[in-house]
């Protein structure tokens, strides 16, 4: 059955309309990849629960409603399956961090006061924390300056909430350390220093980052217009095995503890293949018809649709410890 997978829907700031706190092009809803809309029974309302806004709804599709929906991205840091997920590139704002010595990153309200911006801190997940800690060096600021006045405030709470759970998981010890600056005052905003041959440098890797960014964006947009038998990798989890690749065994392995997976089957697995249909990210995968999927667990973002699906109650799915 083919299906529209991508959708926008515009996100209103009705409390401080002049201050934005968003755009439309924020969020980006692709409908196959909901685990509701893959499987009626399923019972994963994430997005649901999480959203202070109440604007997120899956009774029959996905929806988002415009009038309450501010923008403040906390869906997208807990969505499993790539449903639900941010329009910006991150790697172009990794990229611009790792130019300044003692970067700051902020929102789209805090534009003149950071190194690199994104439309919400609230969509700043454990992945994208993890990415930021392990490959920046030194001290990170995340500009906070403006967030109590902001009408996605909320979205405060819980990333303190993340950042102090790395912090206690020791995952979140890398090259560099993050601090959040709430006073502007407080507030140090270094800027790049060019020399003549950094300068042409520098410029010759902004025109090859612009360029990747409208190549991936190109291939974003065909990759999201899937069907529901289509599998893809989460943006979160990409970002996540990028880190993880980049790391040396010993802390790779104590992330991989925190944020992975362990799948198993029982005796009653009578090798039906239907799990393998219903798993959106393709951590389920058929070599041979007569016998149990092969799990792969880079793929896996503990949605539990399989276990859900499983007509013989044969998959066990353990949590990571996160």
């Amino acid at each position: 059955m083919q299906q529209t997978a991508l959708h926008f829907w515009p996100l209103s700031m009705p409390d401080q309309p002049s201050q934005p706190c968003g755009s439309r092009d924020d969020l980006r809803i692709e409908q196959s990849r909901c685990l509701p809309n893959r499987y009626s029974e399923s019972s994963c309302r994430r997005c649901v629960a999480i959203c202070p806004r109440q604007a997120i709804s899956v009774d029959e599709h996905l929806r988002v409603d415009p009038n309450r929906c501010t923008g403040c991205l906390l869906c997208t840091t807990v969505c499993p399956s790539g449903a639900l997920e941010t329009n910006q590139p991150f790697d172009t704002c990794l990229a611009a961090l790792r130019k300044i010595e003692k970067p700051t990153l902020g929102c789209c309200r805090t534009n003149a006061s950071a190194n690199a911006t994104l439309a919400c801190l609230g969509g700043l997940s454990d992945e994208h924390l993890l990415s930021l800690v392990h490959s920046l060096t030194g001290t990170l600021q995340l500009n906070l300056s403006s967030c109590q006045e902001c009408p996605n405030s909320t979205m405060l709470d819980r990333l303190t909430e993340r950042l102090r759970r790395l912090a206690d998981q020791g995952t979140g010890q890398g090259k560099c350390r993050i601090s959040t600056v709430e006073d502007e005052v407080a507030l140090r905003v270094e800027q790049e220093q060019l020399n003549r041959r950094s300068f042409f440098s520098s410029f010759r890797s902004v025109l090859f980052q612009s360029a990747a960014v409208v190549v991936n964006a190109t291939q974003q947009s065909a990759d999201h217009r899937s069907e529901y038998a289509e599998k893809r990798v989460p943006e979160r989890r990409q970002l996540l095995n990028r880190t993880l690749r980049a790391l040396p065994t010993e802390p790779g392995q104590w992330i991989t503890t925190h944020y992975s997976h362990q799948l198993t089957f029982s005796k009653n697995c009578s090798a039906c293949q239907g799990c393998v249909a219903s798993c959106p990210t393709g951590a389920l995968r058929t070599k041979d018809r007569k016998q149990r999927p092969e799990f792969l667990q880079l793929n896996c973002t503990g949605c539990g649709l399989c276990v859900e699906f499983c007509l013989d109650q044969a998959i066990t799915l353990s949590p990571a410890r996160n």
